[in-house]
């Protein structure tokens, strides 16, 4: 009897007394709050985005969209972008921009979910952010548009990889990490 007693006030403390604070980024878009908090933010492109340069806007992409890009391209980075990740697997844009350009690769930054502070910020990177469009793929949830946009680019689901390199269009490597030695 002491021990049930014991145990439920174990449990009865730890669960009174753990939270969670914060926020969920990561697990679902958040476009629709985005598009309030800067309506201006967001551009659903009805043009060729290859041939887009940067600008202070996010362009709305579905992964057919990209593909045609990524088979211009002789090389080609996709970085998965967590706007408020900060392990170190993210590395700042600037810095993966500058990686890129040093081993010529053609960089596109495809954000994981929206976070209207961040995309808002000014980055030294030659292309636009690219937002996952939601309403195509018929879903708000983070892991599923991932594994839709991921099948629509190279032909498999999303591993939580954050850069994926391609030459002509094909998927040759995945990985977590850049070897920025050489910067």
């Amino acid at each position: 009897m002491k021990k049930i007693l014991l145990i439920s006030v174990l449990l009865l403390f730890i669960l009174n007394s753990c939270h969670i604070s914060g926020s969920f980024k990561g697990l679902y878009s958040y476009y629709d709050k985005t598009k309030k908090e800067s309506p201006d933010l967001l551009l659903k492109s009805s043009t060729n985005i290859c041939s887009l340069t940067y600008s202070s806007n996010v362009y709305i992409i579905n992964g057919q969209n990209l593909k045609n890009c990524l088979k211009q391209e002789d090389k080609s980075m996709v970085f998965i972008w967590s706007p408020k990740c900060s392990s170190r697997v993210c590395i700042p844009l600037d810095v993966v921009q500058e990686y890129c350009t040093k081993n010529h690769i053609t960089l596109s930054i495809v954000a994981e979910y929206y976070d209207s502070e961040l995309m808002k910020k000014v980055y030294n990177i030659k292309k636009p952010i690219f937002g996952i469009d939601t309403e195509f793929y018929q879903t708000d949830l983070t892991d599923r548009y991932l594994n839709a946009f991921m099948n629509d680019i190279a032909q498999t689901n999303y591993s939580n990889k954050r850069y994926l390199y391609f030459e002509k269009g094909v998927l040759k490597n995945m990985t977590d990490e850049l070897d920025l030695s050489n910067l």
